[in-house]
Parts: structure tokens; C-alpha cells; sequence
């Protein structure tokens, strides 16, 4: 690709026009590029103030010559209005997926997560844009954070710097250093202290209402099977350490409920293999495994989870696996679990949609987050909690409607046992489906993973320009893409996933050579135009597609996988 077709036309400064603003002059739809894709911006992340009448968010946009992501942070009335950027002094911090990790402090100010010499370190600034200060100075860096009840204490997660030793790549089989909690205290000027064991990786925490402790889970080991081995224990502010879930499996993201009685957490319930799904449980606060009760929710991985003021309900979204079934699978609503009953629906006006970083105010009335359709980027939404009435509040890609976009809509069709297999079909701009065009498979990765709507459907909880394929510009080459859901991916629970154990590419093989015959029968696929791609297991799948047909005439394969033995015996997941 040439480096000027590489071009970025993200431009902070023109930020807020982009925002709120309309297109200044009326042009004809026209055909997406890889330029256009490359230029497109993502909501990171929302957080509504606790007195619900302002939200900060972010935004980041792709900078090629930077090989990096621009992170702004812009904070808007509930009400409606301009977006105000602020904290234009700083480099908001922005790994590969971009993390700033937004909060509102007690006082009314805002903080977020910035670049500094040491590495990320929190800065606080009012939402007027002044009184910005770097308020960490972890020698190592800060990787999450959060701000006690008052406002007047910050507890983060650092590498414990630990005593000088040789480098650690000398030492054949050791740890890196442990993640620790941190404390820092109004009196000690910047300077912190670690609150839990030197031997004990922490991996997220949450303060308790009346800001005496902190609940956090951890693991005895590091690495990519860690969230496996996770305790919840809760450590005082004077020092003192109790277990609250003390169990095997999975046991992070502790959250204590308003009134302090109950503590949420995302668990497999004992399990200790990936497959198992990542509930939701609840428990009390007091005492260790204590009235321990879970929220199957048919089977969804949880990824957020809010609690409702009275403490009897919470919100939550997923991040894998499916609340809903069928055409609904590709659908990630947020969903309102009812405690006493155990009853789960979802909340909002039903209407196909993604939902992420969902973020309540402090009475419960007001709701924010980034809300994707199945042709957009993401929208910041705010939704009254009575009447359950959204709102659009910023749309941080507003030339998408300069775009002929394609038609995204859900297919199924029956595969070699008769199974019901669904998936994603983009169509170019304009087709009536009278003529047969080139078909491209887009194998998802996992293969425990899947797709959604939006303009990147395999990567629209991140950043979607990780994404090696660029979809939408294939569209308007005249090409459809399928985004197949076969067994062993999200959609079937965990019963689909078991389908393939033992037998990568034999019943999911099947499941996507029959979605191609079915778009052959049904005359839009030329069965003699067609491609097959995919990263990760999807590559693994396209790997493995052609070497069981030759029906298809160009294959790309991403970070694929081509020696089962290799990823056996030499990953940390190789079970």
C-alpha cells in the first residue's frame, strides 16, 4: 500500500466540530476506502458524573505515523450541547487498546489515565478544564486505579518494584514482579504505600462504600491461565486482610453493592478450563463463601456490572458468549438482573444494538454509554432510567453518512446434521440480489469469539482497526462477506463450544462450507469467485479450509496457527 493512501485526517483540534456538528454540504454517498476505515474514531470509554448531570468520555482515533492511538477527552452536558475537550496538555494513555480508564472523584473532578517518564500515572482535572495535576508518581507506572468513597484516598495497581536484582530474564523460571494494590493516602504528597502481599498478583479491586476496605481479586502465578487461580480477599485500609471468595476457578472484578451487604464478582463457578463460562455470582460481604448464589444468563460472559442504588438489582454487559439466541446473538445488550428472583431482561428500547461502557449516576436515573448499530462506529447514548427514553448525545463519526455503506444484516441456514447455523452477511452498496457477486468468508477468531454488529463486526468493543481485513472497503469493491457463526464460537452456549473439543475444523468446517453452499443456492454467491480469510483461530480455520477444498481461489491467513503440537506444548493454554 502506498504511504499516501495511508493518510490520517484525525485532527484533535477539529474534534468537537466532528462531534455534534452536521456535514457542512450535501454530497452524493460514495464508496468506503481503506483511508476512510483508517480515519475512523471509537468511543473508549463513559463515565456520567455521580450527580448525573455531566459525562466524560473519550476518543481515539488511529495515527499511522505515529503507530499509535490519539486519545482525547471531552466532557458534555447530560442535557445536551458542545462538547468541551479538556486535558489537551496531556498524552492520554493509549496502549494497542486503548484503556484511559476515566473516573470522577468526589470533588467533581476528573481523572484519567496519562503518559508520563515512568510510565502511566493518574491525572486529575476539573471538568472546566482547570486545576490539571499529575497526582501518582509509581516508580513503575499505574495500570488501575480507583478513588475511594470521599475522594480523599486513591488505591492503584503497580509492579512492585521490588529489591535490585539481576535481570529477570537471567533467572530461568521466574516471575516477573507481583502486581500490587497501592494506597495513597491525603497525607502522604504523592507517595504510596503496598497494602497487599509481595506474593500475591493482583488483578482488580473495588472499594467498599464506607471506604474503610477494599475487596480485590488475585492469583499465586502470572501468565495467561492466572484468572483461573483468582481469590477475592478484602484488605482494610489499617492493614488487615480477609477472604471473601476463597474457592477455585475464577473470581475477579469484585464490586460491593451500595449498602456494602454484597459483593457482585465475575466467576466459572469452580471451573478452571477456559470454556467455562464467565458468570455473574453474588455474595455476602461478611464472612468467606458466603451465600455464594449465580446468574447463568443462558450461558453470557460478563464484561461490566453496575449496581442499582437499592442494591437489589445490577446492570451488566458481555463481552462473549450470547444473552439472546438465533438472529439476537449478535446483539450485546445491556441487561438488568434482578437479584431476588433471578430474572434477567434487558433494559432499554429493544432495537438491534451493541452496548458498552455502561455507566450509572449516583441516584440511578441516568444512564451512559456507547451504543453501536449495525451501521456505525458507536454513539455516546444517555438513557433515562424511568422511562427507559435514550438520547444521542455525540457522534464522533459523522462522514459515515457521506458513506454508501453496505447492507449488514443476519442469515441462518441448516449445516450437515441439521443444526441451525447463523451469521453475518454484508452486501455492497446497492445490491438487489439479482445477480450472482464474489464472496468472501471472514473466519472469526477463538475459537471461543464471534461477531457483532457495526462497521468492524469482529472488533467493535475495541478499537476496530486492529481488525487485518477491512470489511466495509470489500463491500464497496462489490464483494459480500460472510461473518459465519459456527459451532464452537459464541451463540450456542457452552454445549457449542464443547462441539468442536478434539476436533478443530471438523464440524465448524462443515458449518461454514455449508453457509457458502447456502448463499450459492440462494444465487448470490459465484461459486467460482470465492476468498476465505481469517486471523488467530481464524487463520488457523483458513489454514485448514484449503487444505480440505479447492473451491476457493484466494485465501489470507492472520497470527494463524499451523502446528497443533507447537500450540500444545509450548503455549500457556495448551489444554
Amino acid at each position: 500500500m502506498r504511504p499516501s493512501m495511508w493518510h490520517l485526517t484525525w485532527h484533535p483540534a477539529l474534534a468537537g466540530l466532528f462531534l455534534v456538528g452536521s456535514l457542512t454540504a450535501a454530497q452524493p454517498p460514495r464508496k468506503v476506502t481503506i483511508d476512510d476505515l483508517m480515519s475512523l474514531r471509537t468511543i473508549n470509554d463513559v463515565k456520567i458524573s455521580p450527580a448525573g448531570d455531566q459525562i466524560a468520555y473519550t476518543v481515539s482515533a488511529p495515527s499511522l505515523e505515529r503507530n499509535a492511538h490519539e486519545v482525547a477527552v471531552f466532557v458534555i452536558p447530560v442535557a445536551g450541547g458542545t462538547p468541551k475537550r479538556i486535558a489537551e496538555g496531556y498524552r492520554i494513555f493509549a496502549p494497542a487498546l486503548p484503556a484511559p480508564r476515566l473516573r470522577w472523584r468526589a470533588d467533581g473532578f476528573i481523572s484519567v489515565l496519562v503518559n508520563e517518564k515512568s510510565g502511566p500515572q493518574v491525572l486529575a482535572v476539573r471538568p472546566d478544564n482547570t486545576g490539571a495535576a499529575v497526582v501518582t508518581s509509581a516508580p513503575l507506572g499505574v495500570s488501575a486505579y480507583e478513588w475511594s468513597p470521599d475522594g480523599k484516598a486513591l488505591a492503584y495497581l503497580s509492579r512492585d518494584p521490588g529489591p535490585v536484582t539481576p535481570p529477570i530474564a537471567n533467572q530461568v523460571g521466574a516471575s516477573p514482579p507481583a502486581t500490587r494494590l497501592f494506597l495513597q493516602t491525603p497525607d502522604a504528597t504523592g507517595n504510596s504505600a503496598a497494602i497487599t502481599p509481595a506474593a500475591q498478583y493482583v488483578d482488580s479491586f473495588a472499594w467498599s462504600p464506607d471506604g474503610k476496605e477494599i475487596a480485590y481479586a488475585w492469583s499465586p502465578v502470572v501468565g495467561f491461565l492466572a484468572p483461573y487461580q483468582t481469590k477475592i480477599f478484602a484488605v482494610a485500609v489499617t492493614g488487615a486482610i480477609r477472604p471473601i471468595i476463597d474457592r477455585a476457578g475464577m473470581n475477579v472484578s469484585p464490586q460491593f453493592s451500595p449498602d456494602g451487604s454484597r459483593v457482585a464478582f465475575i466467576t466459572t463457578n469452580e471451573r478452571t478450563g477456559i470454556i467455562a463460562p464467565r458468570g455473574l455470582a453474588v455474595a455476602n460481604a461478611p464472612g468467606t463463601n458466603s451465600n455464594i448464589r449465580s446468574y447463568p444468563m443462558n450461558g453470557a460472559w460478563i464484561a461490566e456490572m453496575q449496581w442499582t442504588p437499592d442494591s437489589q438489582s445490577l446492570f451488566v454487559t458481555m463481552n462473549e458468549g450470547t444473552f439472546a439466541t438465533g438472529a439476537g446473538m449478535f446483539e450485546m445488550p445491556a441487561v438488568r438482573v434482578n437479584l431476588a428472583d433471578g430474572k434477567a431482561e434487558r433494559f432499554g428500547e429493544a432495537r438491534a444494538a451493541v452496548q458498552y461502557n455502561l455507566s450509572l449516576s449516583r441516584d440511578g436515573r441516568t444512564l451512559a454509554y456507547r451504543e453501536v448499530g449495525a451501521r456505525d462506529m458507536g454513539h455516546l447514548v444517555v438513557m433515562d432510567a424511568a422511562t427507559k427514553k435514550t438520547r444521542r448525545l455525540a457522534d464522533v463519526n459523522p462522514e459515515l453518512r457521506q458513506f454508501a455503506l453496505g447492507e449488514l444484516q443476519a442469515i441462518s441456514w441448516k449445516s450437515f446434521d441439521g443444526m441451525e447455523i447463523w451469521g453475518l452477511l454484508l452486501t455492497p452498496p446497492g445490491y438487489d440480489g439479482t445477480s450472482r457477486i464474489p464472496l468472501l468468508v471472514y473466519c472469526h477468531g477463538g475459537p471461543i469469539g464471534g461477531v457483532t454488529l457495526g462497521i468492524f463486526p469482529q472488533f467493535m468493543h475495541v478499537p476496530g482497526q486492529i481488525d487485518p481485513y477491512p470489511t466495509e472497503a470489500f463491500a464497496s469493491r462489490g464483494f459480500a462477506v460472510l461473518f459465519p457463526m459456527p459451532r464452537g464460537g459464541s451463540g450456542y452456549g457452552e454445549a457449542g463450544h464443547r462441539m468442536i473439543i478434539n476436533d478443530w475444523g471438523g464440524p465448524d468446517y462443515k458449518d461454514i462450507i455449508a453457509g457458502v453452499d447456502h448463499l450459492i443456492a440462494r444465487g448470490i454467491a459465484d461459486e467460482n469467485r470465492l476468498g476465505v480469510m481469517g486471523a488467530s483461530y481464524g487463520g488457523y480455520m483458513t489454514n485448514w479450509i484449503v487444505t480440505q477444498t479447492s473451491r476457493f481461489k484466494a485465501a489470507a491467513a492472520g497470527a494463524s496457527i499451523a502446528d497443533l503440537s507447537d500450540l500444545y506444548y509450548l503455549t500457556d493454554g495448551g489444554d
